[in-house]
């Protein structure tokens, strides 16, 4: 399960990296191509133009058309290869949805096969999932806080998943998931935290925890080996948000230079 989570995350900013370059590469095209109208409509011109000067030559005007001719032809190529590369990021992108769907079936498989049953009686699992009657969102959000201040870690991950569940579209549901994966990478368990952290920026982009998480993620990667995760985390979290703390911008920067990212 630890695998599946870490390599989850690592799919998701590899997807990322592929689908912004993709970008990149269409918008190239799209101004190649903009270029080739303008210099169409150039050798149009030139072609009907009955008023050149009458000291130009003749020859002087075919060399010039071919060399918008030629102009035409190398834009065309530099289109085709464009066109090819993303392409190629498409299937690559398309491989990667896949294997992500894939480990998500067999992840599901696992969690409904019954677990063996054993003689003694157990009690009730430490992290159901059940908000207790009579505790309103704001409250249990803030007992998760206390607990985790007190480092009663055990006790902040039930309320902060009992909380995501039962409230997923509060307010507060954003910071929720981010002190989620605090949690979890207080435990050091950073696969668990990577995944936290991951659905913190996605399924809270406009919360006020977004480039927290993302830092986080970054740093989660770090500490479970993966430079190259890391260094995405860390170099994109700029572009992605709009806004950015200034101390959170500079300990991204500070990171990604330790870790010599390019």
């Amino acid at each position: 399960m630890k695998n599946v989570y870490l390599l989850f995350g690592g799919f998701l900013l590899t997807v990322s990296a592929f689908s912004a370059k993709a970008d990149y590469l269409q918008d190239e095209i799209n101004q190649i191509k903009d270029d080739i109208v303008v210099i169409q409509r150039q050798l149009y011109r030139e072609k009907n133009d009955t008023t050149a000067a009458p000291q130009e030559s003749v020859s002087n005007v075919q060399v010039r058309l071919g060399e918008y001719d030629q102009m035409i032809r190398d834009m065309n190529g530099k289109v085709e290869n464009i066109e090819y590369r993303l392409n190629t990021l498409e299937k690559k992108i398309e491989m990667i949805d896949k294997d992500i769907e894939l480990r998500f079936t067999q992840m599901k498989r696992q969690a409904e096969t019954p677990a063996p049953k054993t003689a003694k009686t157990t009690k009730p699992a430490a992290t159901s999932t059940q908000v207790p009657a009579g505790v309103k969102p704001k409250d249990l959000y803030e007992q998760g806080l206390n607990d985790l201040k007190n480092n009663k870690l055990s006790d902040a991950e039930r309320k902060f998943s009992q909380f995501l569940t039962s409230y997923p579209k509060d307010t507060l549901a954003g910071n929720a998931q981010y002190w989620l994966g605090e949690v979890y990478y207080k435990q050091q368990n950073f696969a668990k935290a990577a995944v936290a952290f991951k659905n913190g920026y996605s399924k809270y982009p406009e919360g006020t925890k977004g480039p927290d998480c993302l830092l986080k993620l970054g740093l989660s990667m770090k500490a479970l080996g993966k430079k190259d995760e890391a260094c995405t985390a860390f170099t994109n979290l700029p572009t992605i948000f709009g806004k950015v703390n200034s101390e959170i911008s500079a300990r991204a920067l500070k990171e990604a230079e330790v870790l010599g990212c390019k």
